[in-house]
Formats: C-alpha cells, structure tokens, sequence
C-alpha cells in the first residue's frame, strides 16, 4: 500500500500525498544524519578498542589494586616526561627533515599525545575503581566458550581458514571449544567435520561434531541446525560438570569476555560486535565492493543505538540463558533476532543487547563469474530479508505481553522498531527516487497547483542534502577497510570515489 500511494494518493488526495512525500524526505534526511553520526562515533570507538590489550585487561582483575598501582605509577612518570629541543647537530637537523614539520608544531604533537595519554590513564583508573567497588561477577580463568559453526557443503578451506583464524586469538584456546555441525542430507558434512577435528584437536578445549537430520517439525535453515548442534554441545557439557552461567556461545575473543565478568546480570545480556565484510573486498566487482560497503557502514552503524540493537549474524550470549528459553527454534527462518525476541519475551527486564567495538571480518559474497557474484549477492540481501516472516510471530506476542500488562517500554519499543524497519526498508528507495513525481503524472490537474509545481523540487532539495552525507560516510570507510594490497595507482584511487556513483542502481 505504501509503494503504491504515491499512485492512488495523488489521483485521490493529492495534496494529502505532497505533504507525506516531503514528510518522508524530511524523515530520510533526519535518517541519513544520525547514520552518519553513528557510524562516526563506532568507528571511533572500533578504532579505540583495537588498541586496547584485552586479555591484559581480563589478567588485571585478578589483582585490581595492584593494577591501580601500576597506572598511578604510570601516570607519575607521564608528569616528569618533558619536551626535549631537538639540538643543532646535524643528526636532528635531518630527523626534522625527514618528519617535515617546524619545531613548534613537533612540540604541540608531543603535548597532544601526553595528553591524551594522561587521559586515557585517568579513565583506565576510574574504570577500575568501578569494578573494585561493584566486583566482578567471575574468575576469568572458569569461564569457557563454546563456538557453534553449522555447515552445509561448505568448502573444506572456508572451515579450516575459520579454525585457523580462532586458534590464533591472543585469547587462551584450552577455553575455546568447537562444535562442528553438519547436516545429515550434505554427504560430505559429517568427513569434513572430522578432518577438522583431528587437524584441530590439540589447538581447543574439545571440538564435538554433530549431525543435524532434518524432521518433519522443522524447516531447513541456520537455525534448526544450531538448535541441534546447541543441544550437543549441553549433553557434552553436562557430562563435564561445567557450569552453564559460566559458558558462552559463539564466542571467541578476550574482550567479550571481559565485558561478561565485569557486567551485572551478564547472563541476560546478547554481545554483537560489528559484521564487516571486508576480507575479500578489494578481490570484488565495483558493483559487489559498493554493495558491501554500505551494508558494512550499516552494521558499524547499529552498534551505537543500544536502545533498539538486536543482534546480527554473529552474536554470544551465555548457554544457560539458550538453555532457559528451549534452544533455537528449528521451524523459523531468521534465527539471530529470533532467539533474541525469545529471551526477551521470558525475561524482559533484564534482556538487551551489548554492543562490542570490534571488527568481525567476514567475506563478501562472491562467485566464480560477474553471473554468479550478482546472484549471491542478491540470495544474500533475500536471506537478510526473510527477518519479515517472523514479524507476525513478534507482534502476536508482543501484544499478548501488553493485555496481560507484562509489556516493558524497552521490549515495545524494540519490537515495534524492528516491524517498522522491515517495512520502510522496501518502502522507502521508491519513494524517495519517485514519490515527488508520480502524483503529477497521474493527475495533470494537481501538477497546475502551486503545491504541485513545488512539490519535485522541494523533494529533490532534500534528497540532495543526503548526497553531502554519504560523501562523509564514504570518506569515513576509508578507515574501516584493510590496507589495498599492490599497487596503489592515482587512478584506482579516483576510481573508488567514482564507482560509487552507481550505488542507487546497484542498491
């Protein structure tokens, strides 16, 4: 109905439909520049966290006031260290040279970075402090992970490339446990598990392989698989006595888990970090790189709007929470916001999302011809896109929950959000790019009015300050994506600017 309304809105309430139109490219630009904002600040925030040395954070809380100690000293010595003027031998002269800068300006860097340096032990000082005063949940060294990795006809080297990537973590990895899950109707699933259980075994905790069979109760998809792969790895779990609030799913890195023992009701909480499809990026088409970026600036994006963030793609929470809510739901489509919604359902006071400021570097989609990359690309933003067929499924629920006066403002708010934006998201492209027309076309007599002669113009204004926003965020991902391997030639550069020229037909 929306798609259409600039149709049938402009041959029966013209003016009605003038006013929605402009009132949705105010809303489009309102959009854009919090969009830009937001991926600003992640970014910032990414680029933050990746100088920060995660397990030496985790190691410290077992001795917190002798981590104090150790900043205070550090922060003593940082007041005693003082510019020294670069001499007038010849060895400093040509330093300066080298680095193109005036003394002066040398001197105001120097201050800048001490500063920021005294800053950043201010604050590591008052964020232990914090935890001193609130203390942490777990001892870091009895938490255990459990990664869960479904598979159908996955390429052997995709599998081994992800272990690969785990096993090299700066994270402990006899904490790290693998379950491998194959499906029954993949012929090669169950020997490809095993090939990597015997290369990897020495490097984990335990690798376990489990073999999904599809029943009638259930539908192909990520999530039936992880529902039986997840009550694999409990049954192995139970075996080992381990205490379930002290086992995470899907995770892999040390500052998740610093997050999980420093957080109060941390079992409650989902962890997402940022999908960024990256690895492959310079390997595509301009047309798949463009696509992927923007669905990158997206995911850095989201990150920031922690009232409304539900976890995408990759996500961890603890395994007893799954194990409360009766695991994945093996008869849906969309299994991430899905298993969210679950959780937040049952306990809603306590459910929400945090966002993690790392990269989680992924491929793009691809194939083997220009044929193929379009098409994996398109049953990729499908496969995205079938989030809607569990829209019907939330807001019965999410109704049920406010009759019975058991609705939070945070789940409503939530809810209504992720409904809203599944419709907006194919509403929104045809009418930015033609609801400021169509009204005219369908009714000549409208296109006389003074609203009407406006109106094209008025929209076309708007959309137009969109542009200018886009440029920052392009500018901005430049930063986010992995230094271009070759040679790096002025024209490949322009060209990248260039290409993006194409996003609104390759959107």
């Amino acid at each position: 109905m929306l798609i259409i309304f600039p149709f049938w809105g402009g041959y029966i309430i013209p003016e009605a439909t003038a006013y929605f139109v402009i009132i949705f490219n105010v809303f489009f630009l309102y959009k854009s520049s919090s969009f830009v904002i937001f991926f600003a600040y992640s970014l910032i925030k990414i680029r933050e966290s990746e100088h920060v040395n995660w397990l030496n954070r985790v190691i410290e809380l077992e001795d917190i006031d002798l981590a104090m100690e150790g900043v205070k000293g550090k922060l003593a010595s940082l007041k005693d260290f003082k510019y020294e003027q670069p001499s007038s031998n010849e060895e400093q002269l040509n330093k300066l040279l080298e680095k193109r800068q005036p003394g002066f300006m040398q001197k105001l860097v120097f201050r800048y970075e001490r500063y920021k340096a005294k800053r950043f032990l201010g604050s590591e000082l008052n964020r232990l402090a914090q935890i001193k005063k609130e203390g942490v949940n777990y001892d870091w060294r009895e938490i255990h992970h459990v990664i869960i990795i479904p598979h159908w006809r996955e390429p052997e080297h995709v599998l081994d490339t992800t272990l690969e990537k785990i096993a090299a973590v700066n994270y402990p990895t006899n904490k790290i446990s693998i379950v491998l899950g194959a499906e029954k109707r993949d012929p090669e699933g169950f020997e490809v598990s095993e090939k990597m259980k015997q290369k990897f075994a020495d490097r984990f905790e335990h690798i376990w392989i489990s073999v999904h069979e599809l029943t009638e109760e259930e539908i192909i998809g990520k999530s039936s698989n992880m529902a039986f792969a997840g009550k694999t790895a409990a049954r192995e779990i139970e075996k080992l006595g381990w205490d379930l609030k002290k086992v995470t799913v899907t995770s892999c890195d040390a500052d998740l888990t610093y997050e999980y023992i420093t957080r109060s009701n941390s079992i409650y909480k989902f962890y997402n970090a940022a999908m960024v499809l990256y690895a492959n990026i310079w390997r595509l088409p301009f047309y798949a790189r463009v696509k992927n970026s923007m669905s990158t600036i997206y995911n850095v994006a989201r990150l920031v709007r922690t009232d409304k963030l539900v976890p995408f793609s990759t996500y961890t929470t603890s395994f007893w929470l799954i194990d409360q809510i009766g695991y994945w739901t093996p008869w849906i489509t969309p299994e991430d916001f899905h298993v969210f919604f679950k959780a937040l359902i049952k306990f809603p006071h306590q459910v929400s999302t945090i966002p993690i400021y790392q990269r989680i570097l992924a491929d793009a989609a691809e194939g083997s011809s220009h044929f193929e990359t379009i098409k994996n690309n398109y049953f990729q933003e499908r496969r995205w896109s079938w989030g809607i067929s569990d829209d019907g499924w939330l807001l019965k629920n999410l109704l049920l929950k406010i009759t019975r006066l058991k609705a939070t403002p945070g789940m409503i708010y939530r809810g209504l959000h992720v409904i809203f934006d599944h419709i907006i998201g194919p509403v929104s492209s045809v009418i930015i790019l033609f609801g400021g027309n169509i009204p005219l076309l369908v009714n000549p007599a409208f296109a006389a009015t003074t609203i009407g002669i406006n109106l094209p113009g008025i929209s076309s204004f708007i959309i137009q300050l969109t542009i200018w926003l886009l440029f920052i965020a392009i500018f901005l991902d430049q930063y986010l994506k992995p230094a271009r391997t070759g040679k790096k030639s002025p024209l490949r550069r322009i060209f990248y600017w260039v290409e993006w020229v194409t996003q609104p037909f390759i959107g």
